[in-house]
């Protein structure tokens, strides 16, 4: 991947994602601008942090696939695969995940956050990884969140605070990435008592980490809470491990559905209260 090619690569993701959410009859996002820029600096800031797992396969003109993986405290993760419906079932997305997976050793521990697309999981299954099924809660609250006490709106002056907490919950800091993530338009939520912090945008929770259920509960609630009238709460990849994120969304009335799969190898899972994100982990 090189500078530029973020426009034609994420015009390939959205055109394969989004016919992959038309095709199982799944709600997709308007194309905005604000949503254009953002994917396209998503795209751009990974292949500058991790430029040997950034790659793109092209007709010639055109880019019709991308696969994007960085590595963080020793674990691979993908961020990014697809390729657009005309080009598909020709063997490109698996070169281009195979080139992705050449950038970390094959028995490093690793995480993908799959679609629904069965050829994907197939190739992510032949490839080493278990399956482990995740559910999402999104739409409106059927009742009605009082923002609890004890969470406060955070900054990057916060960081300290985050990264105490990513050190103790994930292992490692991702210092680099919640900054990234604050400044594309997402917010901070921090735990008064220094317990734990949410990054939020929109009302889709982007990641949540915390020391105890207790407090995570809280954050999560919190998000829930600070949701626009106008948008729909997105609470992602909850694992079997993280009945208390299932438990606050049902108290919410937040329609559930299991949805997607976090796929894994080498033994990462998260099992302190931790909801990751789709794109960094």
């Amino acid at each position: 991947m090189r500078d530029g090619d973020e426009v034609g690569a994420e015009a390939a993701w959205d055109d394969a994602y989004r016919a992959l959410l038309v095709e199982q009859r799944l709600p997709t996002r308007e194309r905005t601008p604000e949503l254009i820029a953002h994917s396209q600096a998503r795209m751009k800031y990974l292949r500058e942090t991790d430029p040997q797992g950034s790659w793109v396969a092209d007709d010639g003109d055109t880019i019709i696939g991308v696969a994007q993986a960085h590595t963080r405290g020793g674990v691979w993760v993908l961020a990014a695969l697809g390729v657009v419906p005309v080009a598909q079932d020709h063997g490109v997305g698996r070169l281009l995940l195979d080139r992705a997976l050449g950038y970390a050793d094959a028995a490093a521990p690793g995480a993908i956050f799959s679609s629904t697309d069965p050829r994907a999981m197939h190739r992510y299954i032949e490839a080493g990884f278990d399956l482990h099924p995740t559910a999402v809660a999104l739409g409106r609250p059927h009742k009605v969140v009082v923002a609890p006490s004890g969470v406060r709106a955070g900054s990057a002056d916060d960081m300290a605070q985050v990264n105490a907490v990513d050190r103790a919950v994930r292992g490692w800091e991702r210092t680099g990435d919640i900054e990234f993530m604050l400044r594309i338009g997402c917010h901070l939520l921090i735990d008064e008592e220094g317990g734990g912090y949410a990054v939020i945008r929109l009302g889709r929770v982007m990641t949540l980490a915390a020391l105890a259920e207790e407090v995570a509960s809280r954050l999560l609630l919190a998000a829930i809470s600070s949701c626009p009238d106008d948008a729909p709460v997105g609470v992602s990849w909850i694992t079997a491990r993280q009945q208390w994120a299932l438990r606050v969304v049902s108290t919410a009335g937040v329609p559930l559905m299991i949805h997607e799969s976090i796929m894994m190898r080498g033994g990462w899972e998260p099992e302190l209260p931790y909801l990751a994100s789709g794109i960094f982990g």
